[in-house]
């Protein structure tokens, strides 16, 4: 029986006690480390591309369980560009939403840590005087550029970017809302929080603002409660919350699965137009090829906590290279299919996250693998200045030449 069960998976008590003991020295060595003191120096840094606005480099997040410890996000690369729109795209559980979490520095510890990689991001701060007073400029405050390494900075660092230089949108508003606030109260909170010397007069003024340009009469919305608006006007003022202290990036993170298919429409036309307006870009998290392909100036595939594929939306639409992307365009329903039609799905299923193999996650699932396929796990090969894909058949093809 006990040869059965260790077959099957399971955990002695003894194992469990001896992975708990080694997880709490790790997450107390992690955590010690994110709550130090620390000089601005020490997460001050380089952006690699000028032209970049934020820049993920080899990230690893994970989460200590008693069963093992889930990468669910295990060497993460890739860059969102100024004033663009980069789409991250993979099946549920792949590592989307925990890569944005990172960045916001929302994983909550100590079971999930960043165990190690760069998030820099090119910031906008106010320029402080000797006893670190903002420096009036006008009729604002003077501005100065800095690029932090966001994985490197203590947590109580966190809100010189959060909410003010990256915002998120979240994919359910009715739980992101207080339901004790008017939704005035909560747009007045974000002015307060991030611009110095805010008056409540300034803050009104200011939301109301944000509120016409999601396409709400303030009128109408500044004064009543969550509950009493529609999901798409709540996802709305959302966007305004988010646009409120004027981002250099909004993570919109599935901001159109909870609402039907008319408001979906227009939320994605609401985030195109305040992208044109805006100074800033848009990291755009979600599972519908649909809204990649409509929305999107560069696609990253993730599957199973790493990219497989990232390029262009041209690229990734019209010349998809890994399996698991020629997959999901497979899969993606048309309006050809007629009833007698199966729907194509990849088959299989995604490595157990405790315990991922050394060589390709895809291979179990993968019709075009090959024998080098259960060696390393394949390094991200170049096809273009702009596509890059992570399979073995391409390291084969560039060794051809």
């Amino acid at each position: 029986m006990a040869k059965e069960k260790k077959a099957a998976g399971y955990l002695t008590g003894k194992e469990i006690r001896a992975i708990a003991k080694e997880n709490r020295k790790i997450t107390k060595r992690l955590e010690a480390y994110k709550n130090r003191k620390a000089e601005e120096a020490e997460f001050l840094t380089e952006m690699k591309n000028p032209e970049n606005i934020l820049e993920i480099e080899d990230l690893h997040t994970y989460f200590f369980t008693e069963q093992g410890t889930v990468k669910a996000v295990n060497g993460v690369s890739y860059d969102v560009p100024k004033n663009a729109v980069v789409g991250v795209v993979g099946e549920s559980g792949c590592g989307k939403s925990v890569t944005s979490m990172s960045v916001m520095r929302l994983i909550q510890g100590p079971a999930g840590q960043i165990v190690e990689g760069a998030i820099r991001f090119k910031s906008w701060e106010y320029k402080r005087d000797e006893k670190g007073q903002p420096i009036a400029f006008g009729d604002g405050y003077e501005m100065v550029e800095k690029i932090y390494d966001i994985a490197k900075m203590p947590i109580h660092e966190i809100h010189r970017i959060r909410g003010k230089q990256i915002a998120m949108i979240f994919q359910e508003p009715m739980t992101s809302l207080n339901p004790v606030f008017t939704i005035g109260e909560q747009l007045d909170e974000v002015t307060f929080i991030h611009t110095p010397g805010a008056t409540k007069e300034m803050a009104k003024a200011k939301s109301e603002e944000m509120l016409r340009l999601v396409g709400i009469i303030p009128e109408n919305v500044y004064k009543a409660f969550p509950h009493e608006l529609s999901g798409g006007m709540r996802q709305r003022v959302m966007i305004a919350m988010a646009l409120a202290a004027e981002p250099r990036l909004i993570i919109a993170d599935e901001p159109t699965t909870a609402l039907d298919v008319t408001i979906q429409a227009q939320i994605l036309d609401l985030l195109q137009d305040i992208k044109n307006k805006i100074d800033g870009s848009i990291l755009l998290i979600t599972h519908d090829l649909g809204v990649i392909a409509e929305m999107a100036d560069y696609v990253v595939v993730m599957y199973a906590g790493k990219v497989i594929e990232k390029g262009t939306v041209y690229e990734i639409f019209q010349d998809p290279k890994h399996p698991y992307t020629i997959g999901l365009q497979k899969s993606k329903p048309t309006m050809g299919l007629d009833d007698s039609t199966e729907l194509y799905n990849i088959p299989g299923n995604v490595p157990n996250p405790i315990d991922m193999p050394d060589h390709c996650y895809f291979k179990e699932r993968c019709a075009m693998c090959t024998k080098k396929c259960s060696g390393d796990y394949p390094g991200m090969v170049q096809l273009s200045p702009t596509h890059f894909v992570a399979c073995h058949l391409y390291e084969e093809e560039k060794e051809n030449g």
